[in-house]
């Protein structure tokens, strides 16, 4: 007889991972915290993994995708027959789900046939099936790059040429295969650059070539009369005063109080982790591209902008004396850990930096001693672009911080209303959102060449309040003969508003349409090329993700259920990994391309990288981390609801709020204390794919982590047997015979 579980019971998840955890480290788990200030992984009423069978077969979430995996013959799998119905788990109730009709008008769309898989009988499933994967918008034809070997931190990475996900049936082995990816970071073998910027194929045939992220602004020996070096005495009014951060480091049960000064920094016990001091509120973090060929020692170089005005008005205008800390991220001399130095402090007088964003291509030059162009947002209204100067010379440690004195290259500022977001579209174009609700797009390239000035080429109403977030979709314009415009600007741009609603907007006729309206302020926003989708934070401490194809625009789900609200967010153009930030002071990392049905063998992950909790009686921090991964809507019970248990006597006893927290049971809620929050993250996604698994976080008590995040595969085993298998690359693609409707 079959062995079967409660639908609703999950497996345990631990053994996903304990194969890659040594004995020396620990999990923090909710058995672990009870009656601490955090969460960790469901264990009530749990089963574990079933047969050893099921653990070496990865299943499609209907169980249609067979792995070449060593499985004893007789091992429980979709079996043929009763008219190809698969006897799987669910399978009446999956057979049911399968017939249901659309929603939406699918005449105009053209009949894809399905393809004869083996063992089965094709299937008839239409495209837009209610349940499905994102998918992008839109995949260069060029051949692109992939890893051939794990990449290591600092090293150059060991790249091969691979086939486009142009092609449809590569396009859906990768996205049917990143759905097993279950790690806190994205699996190295499948890592590749989606990512368009119109600088990678100007200059070729267009279409079948492609010079992935080149060197831009290399030339410009005008910029260095923009940073003059400043002397101690001389940028005392620069300093921002600040008090050690004292904070319990270290394995959960384990963990020793370090008191960590400005610009100091200390391992948080993790091989590739480390954590610092910036001495104030993060507003804003990033990492600085840089070229694989670039010959700046093999170090990572982090952007971070701090204040000690908690309370920044919107609207407002202030002048201050302001900095902006560069720093570098190196391997430790012992080689198991990492080590970071604040190199040089970036000193301007337009006021505190709101939001500071790289060039999204490198822009360094040796022998101008530039490391790149950043922009960023001021206190005084205005959005600016400095030129960052180029880090000492030699090895880490080796000389002493510099004090820069920065005046912007470009300032880009509107009379009627203050500038609140910005992002680039390549290198040549930004947006700005403002506080009346208006968007500018300006054109700067000829301005930072100096043979121009930077004009204003839009400027349309959006939403009726402040824009809170703006994120250019970075793809291609379409013509209307169906192909591309491989060398023109994008169009569209996405943005939230303090109204609560989420917008986007082709600048070729500049009219606004709303993808989706809550009550709650969505505080962060950001587009996936992964997944083609807007990704953007929602009410009831969830994070969203919203499709923006034509033919299935503003369709979407939940990615994650937080603790507290979500903050800010990141995704990357490299993997499908999104990063989000909360009140909680947790930040979390979940798969945007996970399987679409939660009774799947994959379940739907979230991984805690940390969370920072904060003690007002003693004024202590306590930095947690090694968390079990939960699953997603399992994690949090929600405020409002009371939990129902019955006593010996079988009468309901219903537990309040406060006895349920004191028991260890955390609720989600907005009520924390605001120096804990996680208000700024940040993938690393311009420095190459070795250096994609780079995330930093920025929390407002100063402290800055960051970590290097390594995925894994479910149960150990790659999805069609090999990465070569996935990518067609032993010419076995042409086995399924054509495309395979994405829906299960």
């Amino acid at each position: 007889m079959e062995k079967t579980r409660p639908r609703r019971a999950r497996p345990s998840y631990a053994g996903y991972f304990r194969a890659n955890i040594s004995d020396k480290e620990s999990i923090t788990s909710d058995n672990d915290v009870q009656s601490e200030i955090v969460d960790g992984s469901s264990s009530s009423n749990i089963e574990d993994v079933d047969d050893a069978e099921e653990a070496l077969v990865l299943l499609d979430d209907d169980g249609d995708l067979q792995v070449s995996s060593p499985v004893a013959s007789g091992a429980p799998g979709p079996v043929a027959g009763n008219g190809g119905q698969s006897r799987t788990r669910n399978s009446k109730r999956r057979h049911s789900r399968q017939n249901k009709s659309f929603v939406h008008d699918t005449q105009g769309l053209q009949t894809v046939p399905q393809p004869q898989r083996l063992g089965q009988s094709a299937r008839n499933i239409k495209a837009k099936e209610h349940r499905y994967r994102p998918d992008s918008i839109w995949s260069s034809k060029s051949d692109t790059l992939r890893l051939s070997r794990r990449p290591q931190p600092f090293n150059p990475p060991f790249l091969v040429p691979t086939a486009s996900t142009s092609d449809p049936r590569i396009a859906y082995r990768v996205k049917k295969s990143w759905m097993y990816s279950v790690g806190p970071g994205p699996c190295w073998e499948l890592i590749e650059d989606r990512g368009f910027f119109k600088e990678e194929y100007i200059g070729t045939m267009a279409g079948t070539g492609r010079i992935t992220r080149p060197l831009v602004y290399s030339e410009t020996s005008h910029l260095l009369g923009y940073c003059k070096e400043l002397l101690l005495g001389q940028s005392s009014r620069y300093n921002v005063e600040s008090q050690p951060v004292s904070c319990f480091v270290g394995p959960y049960g384990a963990q020793d109080l370090k008191e960590i000064g400005q610009f100091s920094s200390v391992s948080t016990g993790g091989s590739l982790s480390v954590m610092f001091n910036s001495g104030g509120r993060i507003t804003a973090v990033d990492w600085c591209p840089t070229t694989i060929s670039a010959s700046l020692g093999g170090r990572q170089y982090l952007a971070v902008s701090s204040t000690n005005n908690a309370f920044l008005g919107v609207g407002t205008r202030s002048h201050s004396p302001a900095m902006i800390q560069l720093w570098s991220i190196n391997p430790a001399r012992s080689n198991e850990a990492l080590e970071v130095q604040c190199e040089v402090i970036m000193c301007i007088d337009e006021g505190a930096v709101l939001q500071l964003k790289w060039c999204p291509l490198p822009s360094h030059s040796e022998g101008e001693r530039k490391l790149g162009l950043l922009a960023a947002i001021t206190t005084d209204g205005a959005a600016h672009i400095y030129v960052a100067p180029m880090l000492g010379d030699g090895p880490l440690g080796s000389h002493h911080m510099r004090r820069v004195h920065c005046r912007p290259l470009l300032t880009m500022a509107f009379d009627e209303t203050t500038c609140q977001a910005l992002d680039w579209a390549n290198s040549e174009v930004i947006a700005i959102g403002c506080s009346n609700g208006f968007v500018g797009v300006f054109r700067v390239k000829d301005a930072i060449l100096g043979i121009g000035n930077a004009p204003l080429t839009h400027y349309f109403p959006v939403h009726q309040t402040s824009v809170q977030s703006i994120a250019w979709v970075r793809a291609p314009p379409g013509i209307s003969d169906g192909t591309y415009d491989l060398v023109g600007d994008p169009t569209v741009i996405c943005t939230t508003g303090s109204e609560g609603s989420v917008r986007v907007t082709d600048i070729r006729d500049c009219m606004s349409r709303m993808l989706f309206r809550n009550r709650e302020v969505p505080h962060a926003s950001a587009f996936a090329a992964f997944c083609g989708s807007l990704v953007a934070t929602d009410v009831d401490f969830s994070v969203k993700l919203f499709q923006l194809q034509p033919t299935a625009l503003g369709m979407g789900h939940s990615v994650a259920d937080v603790g507290g609200t979500a903050l800010a967010l990141s995704v990357s153009d490299i993997h499908p990994y999104v990063a989000i930030g909360c009140a909680d002071g947790s930040c979390i990392t979940t798969n945007l391309l996970r399987g679409t049905r939660r009774e799947g063998v994959v379940p739907f992950l979230n991984h805690k990288i940390f969370q920072l909790d904060y003690s007002p009686r003693d004024g202590h921090y306590r930095m947690l981390d090694r968390f079990l991964p939960v699953e997603n809507g399992a994690n949090e019970a929600m405020v409002y609801k009371e939990s129902v248990t019955r006593n010996a006597n079988n009468d309901k006893v219903v537990a309040n709020t406060e006895d349920r927290f004191k028991q260890g049971c955390l609720e989600a809620s907005g009520l924390w204390h605001p120096n804990v929050a996680v208000t700024a993250v940040a993938w690393n996604s311009g420095c190459g794919l070795g250096c994609a698994p780079f995330l930093v976080s920025g929390t407002a008590s100063g402290l800055v982590r960051v970590d290097y995040l390594e995925g894994m595969w479910a149960k150990g085993t790659v999805p069609y047997g090999s990465i070569e298998c996935i990518r067609g690359e032993d010419g076995q693609v042409e086995e399924e015979g054509g495309i395979e409707a994405d829906s299960e």
